[in-house]
């Protein structure tokens, strides 16, 4: 039977910070080079390691893009349950705080939003389609926040599904650009302005924005 020793938290705690470690450089290197470009030398020299310390943590290079693409996806779950916690809250607040929640790239969810965004073609096909079908299922949540609106008497919408899908790529869109973005406005101001604005297409009371 294993225990949980101090020595054996220890050493998890250090291999979680190690892989975690490979992953960020891995994600940032891919969004440099490329995939294909990117080498496991250059990413364990990148996170200072050795070829031989790299692959105590990590298989191949095909490990850590399986692991990244899951890393990915993530956050998707993670607005799901945001949703949950706020309780029984009217239609226009919960979807105001989902799509200001999904909105807002944090500078650590960054890197991870842009390889999500760019590197799709170099995903193995069973992640391609796990990764569409959870888009696809996460654009029916934000469908089905709008539908709420429309039955409460709150939202007026001539395409729901096109709203639930902009409201989706407005992220990528602020990941890819926020080189340009960056001198002009916050991730926090972004996704505040852009939730407004999409509300100010919907809402029925506009004073409600």
């Amino acid at each position: 039977m294993t225990t949980n020793t101090p020595l054996n938290s220890d050493r998890n705690k250090t291999t979680n910070t190690r892989r975690k470690q490979i992953f960020d450089t891995a994600i940032h290197l891919f969004n440099q080079k490329g995939v294909a470009h990117t080498t496991v030398r250059e990413i364990a020299e990148a996170a200072d390691l050795t070829i031989g310390g790299l692959y105590y943590y990590i298989k191949s290079k095909d490990e850590i893009l399986d692991i990244v693409t899951e890393n990915s996806m993530y956050f998707h779950e993670a607005v799901k349950k945001f949703r949950k916690t706020l309780g029984d809250v009217n239609p226009t607040e919960a979807f105001r705080k989902c799509a200001n929640y999904w909105l807002t790239v944090s500078p650590s969810a960054m890197e991870q939003t842009i390889f999500f965004e760019r590197e799709k073609i170099h995903m193995a096909n069973n992640l391609q389609e796990k990764q569409e079908n959870v888009v696809r299922d996460f654009i029916h949540f934000f469908e089905d926040l709008l539908k709420d609106g429309i039955a409460a008497g709150e939202f007026k919408i001539d395409s729901v599904t096109l709203v639930a899908f902009q409201t989706y790529f407005l992220r990528g869109l602020f990941a890819t650009k926020q080189w340009f973005l960056a001198d002009l406005i916050t991730p926090a101001e972004y996704a505040t302005q852009m939730t407004n604005s999409i509300l100010q297409q919907i809402l029925v009371d506009k004073t409600k924005i």
